[in-house]
């Protein structure tokens, strides 16, 4: 089985589904981890965009590595700056049909930052033409099996498919870590994104919650876009 997680920025996969990610790898499935950007706006003005990109395109990697990603890779989009367009729609159906995942993991729509809402609908389009024969791109056409949306607590975002992660609470929090440059920043604006004032904290402390609910120690959540079984995700 193979997993592809598409997400916005490096540090997205790890905060919201790096556990599940940690899981599927152990498991003996093939997980990739696809970045739209390098993040390059995530600095405090002391650096360029080029230097700020260079040091989290490393720290995503070493984060894919702790997860057990077999691959980690950057689409080439900018960040802050991804659109919703057919060209870009093209390049993400491209991406998929590349790596002909079973199931894609992505942000839920109803999202603050707008790079995390292009980048779930341009995902969603993209699954529903990444099958269509007539839909010319590099590579052949392929039929993923569902995508399962993650999303932030200060969305509408209500899961309906809960991930037990417990056991990897350790190796998600280390993946995070891996994000040096990021502490700063996001200490930064914990007043635009709540949940990251004290990340770490907040986000075993959300899995925790999500964990009560199925008695598990611990759960990430994801709301799938169509209702179909669930094994790939248990």
């Amino acid at each position: 089985m193979h997993l592809l997680a598409i997400v916005a920025h490096p540090d997205d996969a790890d905060i919201f589904c790096g556990g599940t990610i940690a899981k599927h790898a152990d498991r003996g499935d093939t997980v990739t981890i696809a970045h739209m950007t390098r993040g390059e706006y995530g600095g405090l003005g002391s650096e360029t965009e080029a230097e700020i990109a260079t040091v989290r395109e490393s720290e995503a990697r070493a984060s894919g590595e702790v997860l057990g990603a077999e691959e980690v890779v950057f689409l080439e989009f900018e960040d802050g700056r991804i659109t919703h367009s057919l060209e870009n729609r093209l390049r993400v159906v491209d991406v998929m049909r590349r790596y002909a995942p079973d199931i894609v993991l992505t942000h839920f729509q109803d999202d603050m930052h707008p790079d995390h809402q292009a980048t779930s609908r341009l995902v969603t389009d993209a699954y529903y033409m990444a099958s269509l024969p007539l839909v010319e791109t590099e590579h052949p056409p392929c039929d993923p099996d569902n995508v399962y949306f993650f999303g932030k607590p200060t969305s509408t975002f209500e899961p309906t498919c809960l991930v037990d992660i417990s056991g990897y609470e350790d190796r998600k929090t280390e993946a995070i870590k891996q994000h040096d440059s990021q502490v700063e920043f996001l200490t930064e604006h914990g007043g635009i994104d709540a949940e990251f004032d004290n990340l770490i904290d907040s986000v075993r402390a959300e899995d925790m919650v999500y964990g009560t609910q199925v008695g598990a120690d611990a759960a990430e959540g994801f709301l799938p876009l169509h209702e179909l079984a669930q094994e790939y995700l248990v």
